[in-house]
C-alpha cells in the first residue's frame, strides 16, 4: 500500500496507540471526585497541558484549551460561540454584525458562517486567488462595513492547495479597525507542519485536530486566549453538565485526548526531522513529475506554502477516473478535501484559488507525511504516467 492522503487522515503512531490503550484502564469519569475519577481528571489535564505546549501557548497564563470531538466541532464552537456571545442590536442596515472569512475555508467554518447569515449577520468572503489573502480587499471591507466586525476567520494552511496564509497581517488589519473582534484560525492542516503560536499569528482562537498528526480520530481542540475568556466573547453551543470549563458539555473522551497529547509531544520533539523528511520527499515528487510526467501542471500557490500538500492537474483525465486507476494499484491520493469527496460538488478551495472548472475536474491532491518513503513517490509517478497513457481523455 502507498498511502499519500495524509491531509485526509494519518496513521496513528505506535506511541499514540499505546497511550490510547493505557487510557482504557483509567476508566473513571474525570468529573467524579473519588480516586478513579481523580486519576482520570489528572490524565485529562496532563493531556491538555501537552497540547497547549505543542501550540506554544501560555499553559498557566489563563489561556484555555477546550477538548472537542473533532476539528469541525471546534470550528463550529469558535464561529457560532463568538456570534452568540453577546446581545447584538441591528445596525442601521439591519445587520447584527459582520463576519469575515477567507474564501475557500473548510466547510466547518464556511457553513456555520452561512448559518449566521440566516440569523441576520453579514458574512463577507476575502479572495484568496493563487493562495494569497487579498489584504487590500480586506481593508476595504473594514473601512466600508455597515455593522461592526465581530469575527474574522482565516485558515492557516489550505487543505487542498497547501497555501500558507498570512494570518498575522490579516489579524493586524482587523484589530486596527475593530479591536474587539475575535480572530479565529483553523490551523488543522498547519499544526505540527509549520511553526506558529497563537500569538505569532495574532489569533484569539485556534482549532487543531488529533487525527492529522498521527493520533486516532475522535479528538480536536479549540485554543481560547485569556482575553476572549475575560471579555466573555465565547459561549457554548453544546449544553449539558458544563465540562471543559463550561464551554463543551459531555464526558470527555479520555482515550482520544490522551493519544492526541502523545502525538503532539512526539510531533513537537521530532518537528525538525519530520519537516526535513517531508521537504525531501516533496523535492523528489516535483522533480520526478517534471521528468516523467511533464504535461502535469501544479496548482502552486504564488505565496508561501507547506511542502506536505501538493495539488496537481492531470490534463484531460477526470480526477475520479485517475483516483480509481491509482486505487486499483493500492496507491491512495484524493481529489481534494475528504470532507466533501463524496458530495461531488465543485471544490470551493480550488475555485477560490482561481483554478478553472476544467482543471479542477482533473485535480488530484497528494499529501505527504514523514512516514512516506521515496518508493511511495516513485510508484505514484510511475502509475500516473501509465494512467496518462492508458486512460480515456475527457
Amino acid at each position: 500500500m502507498h498511502y499519500l492522503d495524509n491531509s485526509a487522515t494519518t496513521a496513528p503512531s505506535e506511541r499514540a496507540k499505546e497511550a490510547y490503550v493505557r487510557a482504557l484502564d483509567i476508566w473513571g469519569n474525570p468529573s467524579s471526585t473519588y480516586s478513579i475519577g481523580r486519576d482520570a481528571h489528572a490524565l485529562l489535564e496532563s493531556s491538555r497541558q501537552s497540547v497547549l505546549k505543542a501550540l506554544g501557548a501560555k499553559r498557566n497564563g489563563g489561556d484555555l484549551l477546550i477538548f472537542t470531538s473533532s476539528g469541525t466541532e471546534a470550528n463550529n464552537l469558535a464561529v457560532t460561540g463568538c456570534a452568540l456571545s453577546k446581545t447584538r442590536r441591528p445596525s442601521t442596515s439591519g445587520q447584527l454584525g459582520t463576519v469575515i472569512i477567507g474564501l475557500g475555508e473548510h466547510p466547518s467554518v464556511e457553513n456555520p458562517a452561512m448559518q449566521l447569515q440566516k440569523r441576520g449577520f453579514s458574512v463577507v468572503g476575502v479572495p484568496t486567488v493563487s493562495g494569497v489573502l487579498d489584504l487590500d480587499f480586506l481593508e476595504r471591507i473594514l473601512i466600508n462595513t455597515d455593522s461592526p466586525v465581530i469575527l474574522a476567520a482565516f485558515m492557516l494552511v489550505n487543505n487542498e492547495t497547501g497555501a500558507l496564509y498570512d494570518v498575522r497581517s490579516a489579524s493586524s488589519l482587523v484589530k486596527r479597525y475593530f479591536p474587539d473582534a475575535n480572530i479565529h484560525c483553523d490551523a488543522v492542516q498547519g499544526f505540527m507542519k509549520t511553526r506558529f503560536t497563537p500569538s505569532s499569528i495574532g489569533a484569539d482562537t485556534v482549532t487543531v485536530s488529533a487525527h492529522k498528526i498521527h493520533a486516532p480520530r475522535g479528538a480536536g481542540a479549540l485554543y481560547v486566549s485569556k482575553e476572549i475568556v475575560t471579555r466573555k466573547n465565547l459561549v457554548p453551543v453544546i449544553f449539558g453538565g458544563g465540562q471543559e470549563s463550561g464551554f463543551r458539555s459531555g464526558t470527555e473522551n479520555l482515550c482520544a485526548t490522551s493519544a492526541f497529547a502523545e502525538a503532539a509531544e512526539e510531533s513537537l520533539s521530532n518537528f525538525a526531522r519530520n519537516s526535513e523528511k517531508v521537504s525531501e520527499l516533496r523535492r523528489l515528487l516535483d522533480d520526478r513529475l517534471g521528468t516523467v510526467c511533464p504535461e502535469i501542471r501544479f496548482n502552486r500557490p504564488s505565496g508561501d506554502s507547506i511542502d506536505g500538500i501538493c495539488s496537481i492537474i492531470v490534463p484531460g483525465i477526470r480526477s475520479e477516473t485517475m483516483l480509481n486507476f491509482l486505487s486499483a494499484k493500492e496507491i491512495f491520493v484524493s481529489a481534494g478535501s475528504a470532507c466533501s469527496a463524496r458530495s461531488r460538488k465543485k471544490s470551493a478551495a480550488l475555485e477560490a484559488f482561481g483554478t478553472s472548472s476544467d482543471d479542477a475536474d482533473s485535480t488530484l491532491r497528494v499529501s505527504l507525511s514523514h512516514t512516506n518513503t521515496e518508493d511511495d513517490i516513485e510508484v505514484l509517478v510511475s502509475a500516473l504516467r501509465q494512467g496518462l497513457d492508458q486512460l480515456a481523455k475527457k
